[in-house]
């Protein structure tokens, strides 16, 4: 899931010619975002460096500017990533592959060049998006009462009652969304998501006076992974690229608290029964417990073995599902039942089948009943909880699934991904209801004759 909806797509490597000009919007800022920005930007700012722009990463650090235009050889950024200066960077993570090192010693010979679109602020949309086909959905969740489905669209949520149809649209500042949370009675809504490089937003509804409440930019890269405490008074979610878990107040929009316990791209997050722990999960293949009153890491609930991408709670116990790359999704407890030992695997209950894809989504229905699984391969099964038996397999979707919701009576399911389309089945996985969530507009094909 991260790969197709966080990571900045870089240019063609190998499809440049000798003098074409290498782009730093199109190619130097994506691997920057990606392999450098958990370290170097405004949260953290390691050795002074930002690299979140052409203009910050000009100014360089404490070490002095990081290139000098038509040298090379003679700039501290092609030094650190060829590994001739130490520490050889990324700092602790894998080192930049030949090609990409290639390409920012062509970028600098060339003169280091800012070709970057102007830098303007976020802009609300005041009037619907016009859609010429079904967008790529990232977030679902169900009202409380059960009558409402909010769905992400391209910058804006997408109310539809449950029977009829559509029947409000909010808009937003972010193109995206990757995580919707309704309070408890309904009439706040949660989302989060942002614009890849350029700014993470939070927003906070009012949904009976279809009103935003706050829109908050947060770091400089997309949010993900949104839950509320029991109380419904914090939200905490993810700061993807920053690698950190951000607690906010949520009848304020101030942010309370901010932890840095991961070590890579962070996805999300759960707050536990009594809301005084939080698990997050991320790319370092860490299920990570915290203290959320002080935001003091206590340890990994896990036993590390591949990146994650997902995690569910058991709605009345403090039980947590994740799932990844492994494509196995596992049940662990948050409270370890002795010691922890070298390799402890202690807090497992049990782990499920694998799934035909890497594990990018899973939901646990209110009575704690059944788990549900979407995987990157378009799959989407449903397990007994208790007994990791299967009971259904839901068909039908074209891609992969990028968001899960049971419907609070536990008896339906609501699965959206890649192909734009929401598909609702009963929890046999008869496929009860498929809709396009959006208004699509035919666009006129001029006549090629």
């Amino acid at each position: 899931m991260y790969k197709r909806l966080f990571s900045l797509s870089l240019l063609p490597l190998f499809a440049l010619s000798a003098d074409e000009p290498v782009s730093f919007h199109g190619q130097i800022l994506p691997i920057l975002m990606k392999q450098c920005s958990g370290c170097h930007q405004p949260a953290s700012r390691q050795a002074g460096l930002l690299v979140t722009s052409y203009d910050e990463l000009a100014k360089g650090g404490r070490k002095g500017a990081p290139f000098t235009a038509g040298k090379p050889d003679e700039s501290l950024l092609l030094g650190y990533i060829t590994g001739k200066l130490q520490p050889r960077m990324p700092f602790g993570g894998k080192p930049l592959a030949d090609e990409q090192i290639t390409l920012f010693r062509r970028w600098i010979e060339q003169g280091a060049k800012n070709d970057s679109p102007a830098n303007l602020p976020p802009v609300l949309r005041r009037g619907p998006s016009v859609y010429h086909a079904a967008p790529l959905i990232t977030a679902l969740a169900f009202s409380p009462d059960g009558r409402t489905l909010a769905v992400s669209g391209y910058q804006e949520i997408l109310l539809h009652d449950v029977e009829s149809g559509l029947i409000a649209r909010l808009p937003g500042a972010s193109p995206r969304l990757h995580s919707l949370v309704f309070s408890s009675d309904g009439n706040t809504l949660i989302a989060v998501g942002g614009e890849p490089a350029r700014f993470g937003e939070l927003q906070i509804w009012d949904v009976p006076a279809r009103k935003l409440r706050h829109s908050v930019m947060v770091s400089n890269d997309t949010l993900a992974g949104a839950a509320l405490s029991p109380d419904g008074s914090k939200v905490v979610f993810c700061a993807v690229a920053d690698k950190s878990i951000r607690m906010f107040d949520v009848a304020g929009g101030k942010e309370l608290r901010k932890m840095d316990h991961h070590e890579d791209w962070v996805f999300a997050a759960v707050f536990g029964i009594d809301g005084r722990r939080i698990v997050s999960v991320g790319r370092d293949r860490a299920a990570k417990l915290i203290d959320a009153n002080t935001g003091t890491f206590i340890e990994n609930v896990n036993l590390l073995k591949e990146p994650l991408a997902a995690i569910a709670r058991h709605p009345k116990k403090d039980w947590v599902v994740i799932g990844g790359q492994e494509r196995v999704p596992y049940l662990y407890r948050m409270d370890r039942p002795r010691a922890m030992r070298i390799a402890d695997d202690s807090t497992l209950i049990r782990k499920f089948e694998p799934q035909d894809g890497p594990v990018s989504a899973l939901a646990v229905s209110a009575d704690g009943l059944h788990l549900a699984v979407g995987s990157e391969a378009g799959d989407v099964r449903i397990y007994n909880l208790e007994s990791a038996e299967r009971v259904a397999s839901c068909s039908g979707h074209n891609g992969g699934i990028y968001t899960l919701a049971f419907h609070p009576d536990g008896t339906r399911l609501a699965a959206a991904g890649f192909d734009g389309t929401v598909r609702i089945y009963d929890i046999a996985g008869k496929m009860l209801k498929a809709f396009v969530p959006v208004p699509v507009e035919k666009q006129e094909v001029a006549d090629a004759r």
